[in-house]
């Protein structure tokens, strides 16, 4: 077998070979626009991203990518690129091999690598198509990684009628901006999402007051849910779409989140409305519902209220430290 060879992106010298190597595993995926210069360079700038590529053995060009995203002192996102006339041939494995390597170095944990559910996504060395996802997750198994959750997105067309929400009796959400108790807010985070793979909350002591008051956007547009006994139990949050975006441009539905003891109340389907609502108030847009680690059930009480499955990936973990 030919020997592959890892080192480090050089992003300037190597842009021209990595805009082919792009631009051939897209026309592979079914792609016709090719890559740019100028499309990668903004995210070759981005930050606590690391990148490996693997060149040609006998030739000037790439044959595949590596890119390492530091997302928090716990856990990295791995993604790998193969050129589809090298699949199969052990490049995949080295780009893995430096991922790991890669994390390891920063202290995370955890190095997960999603993969669209249905499709291969760029992990496994293979083109589309549901026996090549078959491969994909075997080589992630062969890799050490192991299944650890979902990644939905949703999409509600801005015409879609909204009903009131029905709550369970004893339940009533109220707006943070009512409440006005950010702590609280930042507490009910917590307690909701540190089960549910693919959150900040993940990590203990990550998500406080402070990173809480410079991500939110509106306290109007967050709500907390609160139980017959009057403790909270439920919250979400929503990001609207700037008043100058174009007309597609949706609203953001962070995906409601309830703590353990009270989620199979019922609460996931009003509360949801209860915020799609308020996000409807601020023009007829689409809304894009966004979800980490939820089970597919609670997916599908969303599809209940009209909104359509867009982006489904799956996540793979491995440990690499600590």
């Amino acid at each position: 077998m030919t020997e592959i060879h890892v080192r480090p992106l050089a992003p300037e010298s190597d842009l021209p070979a990595l805009v082919d190597l792009l631009t051939a595993i897209r026309h592979a995926e079914g792609n016709p626009t090719p890559a740019t210069a100028d499309e990668l360079r903004p995210a070759l700038a981005a930050p606590r991203t690391r990148r490996w590529v693997a060149p040609e053995p006998d030739g000037d060009g790439l044959i595949g990518l590596a890119v390492l995203f530091h997302q928090t002192p716990d856990r990295c996102y791995g993604d790998i690129r193969v050129h589809p006339a090298w699949r199969r041939r052990g490049v995949g494995r080295a780009l893995s091999d430096a991922l790991a390597a890669g994390a390891a170095e920063l202290g995370t944990r955890y190095l997960a690598i999603d993969v669209a559910a249905g499709q291969t996504g760029g992990a496994a060395d293979q083109t589309g198509g549901a026996a090549d996802n078959r491969e994909a997750l075997r080589f992630l198994l062969s890799q050490g990684y192991r299944y650890r959750g979902d990644t939905w997105a949703l999409s509600l067309p801005a015409a879609a009628e909204l009903p009131a929400p029905v709550w369970p009796a004893g339940y009533e959400a109220r707006s943070l901006a009512e409440v006005d108790d950010l702590p609280l807010f930042v507490d009910l985070c917590n307690a909701t999402f540190g089960d549910l793979w693919g959150h900040h909350e993940n990590t203990p002591g990550l998500v406080t007051v402070e990173r809480m008051a410079e991500g939110l956007s509106d306290p109007a547009g967050a709500f907390l849910v609160f139980g017959p006994d009057g403790a909270a139990v439920g919250q979400c949050r929503t990001f609207p779409a700037a008043a100058d975006a174009p007309p597609d441009a949706p609203h953001v539905l962070d995906q409601p989140g309830i703590v353990p003891d009270h989620r199979a109340a019922g609460l996931h389907a009003p509360l949801a409305l209860t915020a799609a609502r308020w996000l409807r108030e601020l023009g007829a847009r689409p809304i894009r519902l966004e979800s980490w680690g939820e089970s597919a059930a609670t997916i599908a009480l969303y599809e209940t209220l009209g909104f359509a499955l867009v982006e489904h990936e799956v996540s793979y973990v491995r440990g690499v430290g600590r």
